[in-house]
C-alpha cells in the first residue's frame, strides 16, 4: 500500500533516478570523445579539468541515483523530499556542471561557481542523514 506522501517520494525521486541516468550517459560520452582525437586542441590545464569534470560527473550522478532511490523507498516527511530533490540535480549541475564549462573555456566565471556546487552536494547529505535519523521502525 502506498499512502499519499509515499507516492510523492515516489515522484520525487524517479527525477533524481532519470536525471542521474542521464548524467552518467553524457559523462561517459564525452569522456569518450575526450579521449578521442581532440587531445591537440586542448591544453594541460583544459586536459586536467575535464578529466577532473569526468570524474566528478560520474560521482555526482550515482550520488543522484541512490538519492533518488532512497527517497522513492524511505517514508521521509514530504518537505524533505522536495527539497533534496531540486538541491542534489543543483548540486550536480553546479558541482561538475560548472567543471566542464570551465575546462572547456565557455563560461569565465564558472569556476568560481563549483564550491556552490559543493556545498549543496553537502547539504543534502545532511538533510538525507537527518531525514534517516527520524525514521521510526516499524514494528
Amino acid at each position: 500500500m502506498i499512502f499519499e506522501s509515499g507516492a510523492i517520494n515516489l515522484m520525487v525521486g524517479k527525477k533524481n533516478m532519470v536525471f542521474g541516468f542521464f548524467y552518467l550517459f553524457f559523462t561517459m560520452v564525452l569522456a569518450i570523445y575526450l579521449s578521442g582525437n581532440v587531445e591537440w586542441a586542448l591544453t594541460g590545464g583544459q586536459k586536467a579539468l575535464l578529466n577532473s569534470a569526468v570524474l566528478q560527473g560520474n560521482i555526482d550522478s550515482v550520488l543522484n541515483i541512490v538519492v533518488g532511490y532512497l527517497v522513492c523507498r524511505l517514508p521521509l516527511v514530504e518537505w524533505l523530499s522536495k527539497a533534496v530533490s531540486p538541491l542534489m540535480i543543483l548540486g550536480t549541475l553546479f558541482h561538475s556542471g560548472m567543471l566542464y564549462l570551465a575546462g572547456f573555456g565557455l563560461l569565465p566565471f564558472a569556476s568560481a561557481l563549483i564550491p556552490v556546487g559543493g556545498l549543496l552536494i553537502i547539504a543534502v547529505m545532511l538533510l538525507m542523514g537527518i531525514g534517516v535519523l527520524s525514521l521510526r521502525a516499524i514494528k
